[in-house]
């Protein structure tokens, strides 16, 4: 017996998927009078826009159970590895995102802290639905209950890698079981050639972590994305490759929009440069065709108005309540010393991460609106800052070289690439080999951790919860948990009329 999949169910799971984090925070951090109006027109935009709409594409994806139980074990192992679940050795992120889910689980929603008068305001939906199921076992133990809760996010995650496999594959259209697993492989061991940076021109980077060579600017690799920010990177990921896998259907950019936006605001403001501009060639497509009344019903319908009017602007007013956003603002946004050195050396990352891949593939894509808006999205982002780290040069990146790895990919198993752009085909794959250093040495990181301890059990948990450990004075921050708070919650628009009153 076969177990098909064709792109309108994945579609159907994967908006599951993400769309559950947004549910559940609607669901416990609204006052519930407006929560069950908020939840009834969201069900509704994601039934609308796909159950209901029936114009994806049905052919099969994936119609054989071996394809589907290698595509979780890869998607297990890469999991595991990366620490999600407190299994194996984790980054040293992982100490506060671990504070964040255990505070999840202990504390009633929405978060208050008692010993202090704040309230956690963080993209934290990811951990939402492994945090609401640890919930169950707080009966037993707290520390039982952390533990379940990490089982949970570590199958959890298992799922959402799985159905970011599924897309890529859908993506790129292969489905022989070779290719398949190249293909995989690729995706994990994908990344700029960080290894040449590092040591051209010869600096002391951190030899753990050499995606930061440039100093001012680092593009992640996926693997660095999962080892580092699950959080945020598996869901961006996923909408990206909704948003590539249909590219037309803009009565459902909204949905997309308004998901990222919610669970990854930094690529969220990377996707958006795509959403933004394919809505503008959908339009020049439609004044030609004289289709524009059928455009505007697109652009209007029921799933993006509930998206983008209804739902959007709470999401917006919970993220500004935010400590840093109302202290430190949008500063910064670009970088102010445009020096010979400085334009140089961004000059030259670009180049080394992304820029060596977009020339050898140009061949291919010199008619294709989305190969400059990934090479533009890519040269822009080193220059853009918003507060005083390279935050939004990392993140903002992430739906742009998910974007690159598929054009990558498709130009290499262009079955007549070879002949036609041999020397281009050689050189992109030894790129590709040295680019996967980077992910290789995350790998390394953690073997080489786990070897040294004698132990495969290396959760970082030294934080525990940010109860008693938020300390403020004249709004002014003397600890550095107070990026994930706001401070006198009650004050902020959302707290004061929106969320659910603390518990006393």
């Amino acid at each position: 017996m076969s177990l098909k999949i064709n792109l309108q169910t994945l579609n159907q799971i994967t908006i599951i998927y993400v769309s559950i984090q947004l549910f559940l925070f609607l669901a416990a951090w609204i006052k519930p009078y407006i929560a069950i109006f908020l939840l009834i027109a969201f069900v509704y935009a994601v039934y609308t826009g796909y159950f209901k709409n029936k114009n994806f594409e049905i052919n099969n994806l994936i119609n054989d159970k071996k394809f589907i139980f290698i595509i979780l074990l890869f998607s297990l192992f890469w999991c595991y590895f990366a620490g999600i679940g407190g299994l194996w050795y984790q980054s040293s992120d992982h100490d506060l995102r671990n504070a964040i889910f255990r505070d999840l689980i202990n504390h009633n929603w929405p978060v208050y802290y008692q010993t202090a008068d704040v309230a956690m305001v963080y993209y934290m939906g990811y951990w939402l639905p492994a945090a609401i199921t640890a919930k169950i076992f707080l009966f037993i133990s707290q520390n039982f209950s952390f533990i379940a809760g990490n089982i949970f996010l570590l199958l959890y995650s298992t799922v959402g890698v799985f159905l970011v496999f599924s897309h890529i594959l859908r993506a790129v259209k292969i489905k022989n079981f070779i290719k398949v697993i190249i293909v995989i492989f690729m995706f994990i061991f994908f990344s700029g050639m960080d290894i040449i940076g590092i040591f051209f021109p010869k600096h002391s980077a951190y030899m753990w972590h050499i995606e930061w060579w440039a100093l001012i600017a680092q593009y992640s690799s996926f693997t660095t994305v999962l080892f580092w920010v699950f959080n945020q990177g598996i869901s961006a990921w996923l909408l990206t490759l909704m948003f590539y896998n249909n590219k037309k259907s803009i009565e459902n950019f909204g949905i997309i929009a308004l998901l990222c936006f919610f669970c990854s605001p930094l690529p969220f403001l990377g996707l958006s440069a795509f959403l933004i501009i394919y809505s503008i060639k959908l339009l020049v497509d439609k004044l030609k065709t004289k289709q524009i009344k059928q455009y505007f019903k697109c652009v209007f319908s029921i799933q993006n108005i509930i998206s983008v009017f209804l739902i959007t602007p709470v999401i917006v007013l919970f993220f500004i309540s935010k400590y840093s956003a109302y202290s430190n603002g949008i500063a910064n946004t670009m970088v102010t010393d445009y020096n010979f050195l400085v334009m140089s050396l961004l000059t030259y990352f670009f180049i080394l991460e992304a820029g060596i891949y977009l020339i050898l593939i140009s061949k291919q894509y010199q008619y294709d609106l989305i190969y400059y808006i990934v090479f533009v999205s890519l040269l822009l982002c080193p220059f853009i800052r918003i507060g005083n780290e390279a935050d939004f040069c990392t993140r903002a990146s992430i739906p742009a070289l998910m974007i690159l790895f598929i054009m990558t990919v498709k130009f290499l198993f262009n079955n007549y690439n070879f002949r036609k752009y041999k020397i281009r085909y050689l050189v992109l794959c030894l790129c590709l080999v040295i680019g996967s250093v980077t992910p290789i040495i995350e790998f390394a990181r953690g073997i080489n951790d786990v070897i040294k301890n004698r132990s495969i059990f290396r959760t970082v948990d030294s934080i525990k919860t940010f109860e008693g450990k938020i300390i403020y004075s004249n709004s002014k921050s003397i600890e550095k948990y107070l990026n994930f708070i706001t401070i006198n919650p009650e004050d902020k628009i959302f707290f004061k009329y929106l969320a659910k009153k603390r518990k006393k």
